[in-house]
């Protein structure tokens, strides 16, 4: 079904008309005319904008595709590096070696690269070829079986870095480029040497036939083209040529480097042949059908409006007849602002019609690599209309309070330091926090330990709807009480305190997801487990006799408490960074000490000028959680938990995050004076 799928999206787009043809990079062009000879002593830069808007150098430019797997001396015809153009070695530029016997790979592919435009020219007679071949026969030659040049662009220097020799090329204006990882190609007489943009050009129409030829057949052990014929199981054709690899190869996966194949078969593995049947004869499919499922699945992976990258896994979606929904769908995952994820939630359907929604498929493919190949992880088929409202509930389910950093700290710089101001805005700058993939990184430490199998289940359930497993709840915990003890409750914040994010920084650990971010996802996992008897975890702070969530509170209160006894300038561990993770598994170990420490504290601010008073208010408020813990017997102090089971570790932590949240809350209001939000500061 995928194939077909695939196979369809690339006849409605007209993609196998395009098969020879490849975007690729394009960086410089040397400059010559009808005589081979150059026009000037620089190359010609090629620039375009990135994301940002800033000029770099390299242009998309449709180039000729290479007619099956670009290794072992190959080359791509009329575009590559300098090593296949011009024999000299990409990183240091010097010349390399031509025997005339057991050609080394570098060789081969200066060789490959030219006998391809020879072959070209003989075939066309076409003067650009021509003077290609003459520039060759003036400016590069073999002497003592190495290949040298008269080239006047070429200049090799020390690298300022490593103290090496690099080699580059003189451009036009003056400037200098490194050559190890551009692309090369000719311009004669002012035009480009091959425009894949004109379809009847010569050169165009001449590669198309190479390609067809040279990538739609294998050959035998004889050395002759051998193409078997046969019923195709993606389009139905019958008697038709029928591919023994699917090519061409694809890119963009995460794992798989120099590009894969979906369906492929070993000539060396007889457990992927049965009945006799060799390569692609055990699962027939044509050359045009193997092609195009290919050529539409690149097209999806490389536009950013049908496909994502989440850590290992490459992700693409469309929809059959409107775009629209695929794309929408891909900022929503990519970048979901929250003013746009909040006018989605609330009309969801706006700008869709949804009568059409409830009839459009709607088609999802999570790839990933797997030993050199690409293996499909999932695959979905639904319509428009189950996707959007399955994504407006993962929306919903992420929905959690947040902690932002103190008013004060928002305006201007205040009182902050340099390194602190210049970290809170280089986090507002990054991904947000409902991105599929921040949400993702909550559950390891740096983000290359992503597993694919995470990811995946988080894409399934933001487009399905499904339950992320609750074993993802200990990763994303373990991570939490490591972050605290080492960082402190900074981040609990959105963004992360100026303060742990500096800590961060000098440790050299990536820098985690945002407070937000881990619990906004915990909420979603524990509530999609749900069993019988477990609260539904609501957005904020809210009434449940659940003895995790409240014992979880129940510290965020004893830590703020001490934090105000201190006048918030404690200098250390405090309770939370000591207590969290022994508290969130065994509270009756910890609570009991807990509580006659934070006698200690409530007497203190009692005696304090600042916060006389306030220790009555945090009283009420204690008193009203440990009302919730019900103990065996009126009058005996209340019951705390011996041992809290996964799900309950979720709970506490949350019940801890969303009562520092209400805390910071209400001493915000306290300073603005907002009593419409809190009526004390008990904080």
């Amino acid at each position: 079904m995928l194939l077909s799928a695939l196979y369809e999206f690339s006849q409605e787009n007209a993609l196998f008309d395009n098969v020879h043809l490849q975007e690729r990079d394009l960086h410089l062009l040397i400059p010559i005319n009808m005589n081979g000879e150059l026009t000037q002593n620089e190359l010609l830069p090629l620039y375009s904008s990135d994301a940002a808007g800033r000029e770099v150098l390299g242009h998309k430019k449709l180039l000729p595709r290479f007619p099956g797997e670009n290794n072992g001396g190959k080359a791509y015809f009329l575009a590559e590096s300098c090593l296949a153009l011009l024999g000299v070695d990409k990183k240091n530029g010097e010349s390399i070696s031509f025997p005339a016997q057991r050609q080394r790979n570098p060789a081969k592919t200066f060789a490959h690269f030219w006998d391809r435009v020879k072959i070209a020219h003989d075939a066309t007679n076409l003067p650009k070829l021509a003077a290609l071949l003459r520039f060759k026969d003036k400016y590069l030659y073999v002497e003592d079986e190495t290949i040298k040049h008269r080239l006047p662009f070429l200049e090799t220097r020390i690298s300022p870095r490593r103290g090496e020799p690099e080699v580059g090329v003189k451009i036009t204006g003056g400037g200098w480029e490194k050559l190890a990882q551009l692309t090369l190609s000719f311009q004669v007489n002012g035009d480009p040497v091959f425009d894949g943009r004109d379809y009847d050009n010569p050169l165009t129409v001449y590669w198309k036939k190479v390609y067809t030829k040279e990538a739609f057949s294998d050959e035998s052990e004889n050395g002759t083209a051998t193409v078997p014929t046969g019923i195709c199981l993606v389009s139905g054709a019958t008697d038709i040529p029928i591919a023994r690899s699917h090519k061409p190869k694809i890119l963009g996966i995460p794992g798989v480097s120099s590009g894969g194949y979906i369906v492929s078969f070993a000539k060396e593995c007889p457990a992927f042949s049965s009945y006799g049947f060799a390569m692609g004869e055990n699962a027939p499919v044509s050359e045009e059908a193997a092609a195009s499922y290919a050529l539409a699945l690149q097209a999806l992976i490389e536009n950013e409006n049908t496909s994502l990258k989440i850590g290992p896994l490459r992700v693409c979606f469309w929809a059959k007849k409107s775009g629209e929904a695929s794309s929408f769908l891909a900022r929503m995952l990519r970048k979901p602002d929250p003013l746009h994820v909040a006018d989605f939630l609330k009309s969801p359907w706006a700008g869709i019609d949804r009568q059409a929604a409830k009839l459009e498929q709607f088609y999802s493919v999570t790839l990933c690599g797997n030993a050199g190949r690409i293996a499909v992880r999932h695959w979905m088929q639904s319509t428009v209309e189950a996707a959007r409202e399955n994504f407006a509930q993962w929306f919903r389910d992420l929905e959690i309070t947040d902690i932002p950093l103190p008013s004060a700290k928002k305006k201007g710089r205040g009182n902050r330091s340099k390194d602190e101001e210049i970290t809170v805005e280089q986090d507002a700058d990054k991904m947000p926090p409902f991105a599929l993939y921040r949400l993702a990184c909550t559950t390891v430490r740096e983000a290359k330990g992503l597993r694919s199998e995470v990811a995946a289940q988080l894409y399934q359930a933001a487009l399905e709807g499904t339950a992320p497993s609750v074993m993802l709840v200990k990763p994303i915990l373990r991570r939490l009480m490591a972050d605290l003890a080492k960082f402190g409750a900074g981040i609990f914040m959105t963004p992360i305190a100026p303060n742990a994010a500096i800590a961060i920084r000098r440790s050299g650990q990536p820098s985690p997801p945002p407070g937000v971010s881990r619990f906004a996802l915990l909420k979603l996992i524990l509530n999609r487990n749900r069993k019988e008897g477990d609260p539904m975890i609501e957005a904020k702070v809210f009434e449940t006799e659940d003895k995790a969530y409240n014992c979880g509170r129940l510290l965020a209160v004893l830590a703020e408490t001490q934090a105000k006894a201190h006048n918030y300038k404690l200098e250390g561990a405090g309770v939370a960074e000591r207590y969290f993770g022994t508290a969130s598994v065994s509270p009756a170990s910890v609570f009991p000490l807990l509580l006659r420490l934070n006698r200690h504290h409530l007497d203190k601010i009692r005696k304090s000028e600042k916060y006389g008073g306030h220790e009555r208010s945090i009283e009420e408020g204690m008193q009203a959680i440990l009302t919730l813990l019900k103990p065996e017997a009126q009058g005996t102090a209340p019951e705390f938990p011996r041992h809290l089971s996964l799900q309950e570790q979720g709970r506490f932590a949350i019940g801890f995050y969303q009562q520092k949240a209400e805390n910071e809350q209400r001493k915000q209001a306290a300073r603005t004076g907002n009593q419409g939000v809190a009526h004390d500061d008990q904080g």
